[in-house]
């Protein structure tokens, strides 16, 4: 397959089946000879998880995939010799395009080895990722790591295996390939503080988000 396309300059794969949501840019290493990486797609799927986990008030399972990422589909748009790829949450708006993970209330003595996660959804190897408290001072990069998506961890070992038929459990966690990790500031003063986020997806686009904690 690579042979027959590895020559054409504008070309995307998509594929589905893992259920998690993934860019890949495929070189040298991974047997692909084009001159520029291939672009492929493991896209986010309707059903997430196979509609696993806890139900909500409707009967709907979370259904959170085992990247991290929510159930949902993408929107392809292509122009001229480019495409973007928008992710769609579902059931939620299209703003909704990460998680930032942090305790809700921390001790001020600890701050700064305290973890922040910022799981984009829609995040590539290219992503950047960056944070501040309180909308100040200047942004602090993230550093992209492997690790399975702490939200989805936690919700997995809150659920157990306790989710009742016809519902099911949720599956196993995979090291999460767009998920990036940073600290808090050290010695934060007690008080409200909000973690700000700005991050580029695969497109290059600027994503915002924001979530509070507290200092105690």
């Amino acid at each position: 397959m690579y042979r027959l396309i590895e020559n054409r300059p504008y070309c995307l794969s998509i594929a589905g089946h893992t259920h998690w949501h993934e860019h890949r840019f495929l070189r040298r290493e991974d047997g692909w000879m084009g001159v520029v990486p291939h672009h492929h797609i493991v896209n986010v799927t309707a059903c997430g998880s196979w509609w696993t986990g806890q139900p909500d008030e409707l009967g709907i399972p979370h259904t959170t995939m085992s990247c991290g990422a929510p159930n949902g589909y993408t929107v392809l748009t292509f122009k001229d010799r480019g495409v973007t790829v928008d992710f769609k949450a579902a059931r939620r708006p299209p703003s909704y395009q990460m998680n930032i993970e942090a305790p809700d209330a921390v001790a001020s003595a600890v701050t700064g080895a305290t973890p922040v996660y910022v799981n984009l959804f829609n995040g590539a190897e290219n992503s950047a990722v960056e944070m501040r408290l309180n909308n100040r001072g200047p942004w602090v990069k993230l550093d992209k790591v492997l690790e399975p998506d702490p939200v989805f961890v936690a919700a997995r070992a809150r659920e157990g295996t306790n989710v009742f038929t016809p519902y099911r459990s949720m599956p196993n966690p995979i090291k999460s390939p767009h998920l990036w990790k940073g600290h808090l500031p050290e010695k934060l003063p007690a008080g409200t503080h909000y973690i700000c986020v700005q991050a580029r997806d695969v497109n290059g686009t600027l994503q915002p988000a924001m979530r509070a904690i507290t200092v105690e």
